[in-house]
């Protein structure tokens, strides 16, 4: 079982995301997902759609490739969450999930990312090419498994993908690819380097730097633990006597958390609860305690 807690908060001066990954001891596995928007215009609705296997999708035309565009079915139902812009559809997907159990959700990677330019792509080369956006789209309608996804990467075919302007601008973003089973796979397309997939093995995902940046920087942060055992206070010496000044409150165990809306912070944030919490029992038991963890990165509006 595969199941979703989606939060989304609206707030005026921040564009972050975060999702987490939490397998029950019953099999099951949770996800958890914020989106916080600076700014959501009432001109952009967003709405979530189910669609049955066979569903055709169809990719934008390109400018230097004669013929017809692109083209791909759904081999699964799906649903997923899309927006309407100015009374038509997009093709921008932001997550979804299919009826194998994999899901995928977008998350904003400012300034990290970088996708092929269309007018690059000449001649029969479209056949096989997405806009960024249709990313969520042909993942679900194509694949049941995070190891299909990766085989295709590793023989070089998945689509190549490109930037598309929907909304007059490339919106940018790394990919979070989870299976019933619990394997997660997060896939960027990083300027200056291209296509890079890595294993998310901790289970968190957030914004920008790439995800490689982010599993470093916990290298940073050995020494949080869930208890107050063994924190014996600041110790010191003066006039030949010894003192010891043991905390009177507890939680110093997690003394030195980040706590600030910043990607690095929220990415070391739920990595640490997550990695100190107990696994639930059930499924049921997960779900609550994805809510709880969310609510530990909800950034008030304001």
């Amino acid at each position: 079982m595969l199941g979703f807690a989606i939060l989304v908060t609206l707030l005026t001066m921040s564009d972050s995301c975060q999702e987490i990954r939490i397998k029950a001891k019953d099999g099951g596995v949770v996800l958890g997902r914020s989106m916080e928007f600076s700014d959501l215009r009432d001109y952009v609705n967003n709405y979530v759609v189910t669609e049955p296997a066979g569903t055709k999708h169809e990719a934008p035309a390109l400018p230097n490739c004669p013929g017809d565009p692109f083209t791909f079915s759904n081999r699964f139902k799906t649903i997923t969450q899309k927006g309407m812009f100015r009374g038509g559809w997009l093709n921008t997907t932001a997550d979804g999930m299919n009826e194998a159990g994999l899901s995928l959700g977008l998350l904003y990677f400012k300034d990290n990312a970088e996708y092929i330019d269309p007018s690059d792509i000449k001649g029969t080369a479209w056949d096989n090419t997405i806009p960024q956006a249709m990313i969520v789209t042909y993942v679900l309608a194509t694949y049941e498994t995070v190891e299909q996804v990766k085989n295709d990467l590793e023989r070089g075919t998945f689509p190549t993908v490109w930037a598309g302007h929907e909304f007059g601008f490339v919106l940018t973003f790394h990919c979070s690819i989870i299976d019933k089973t619990g394997a997660g796979l997060v896939l960027e397309h990083v300027k200056g380097q291209g296509v890079k997939w890595y294993d998310n093995t901790v289970g968190v995902i957030t914004n920008s730097p790439p995800y490689p940046w982010h599993m470093d920087n916990l290298r940073n942060y050995p020494h949080f633990q869930r208890n107050d055992n063994g924190r014996e206070g600041f110790k010191y010496s003066s006039l030949g006597v010894d003192y010891s000044l043991i905390p009177q409150w507890t939680g110093s165990g997690l003394l030195g958390l980040p706590g600030d809306y910043t990607s690095p912070s929220r990415f070391v944030k739920a990595a640490t609860l997550l990695s100190l919490a107990p696994t639930p029992a059930t499924t049921d038991d997960a779900i609550v305690q994805v809510f709880h963890h969310m609510n530990a990165a909800d950034i008030p509006f304001g």
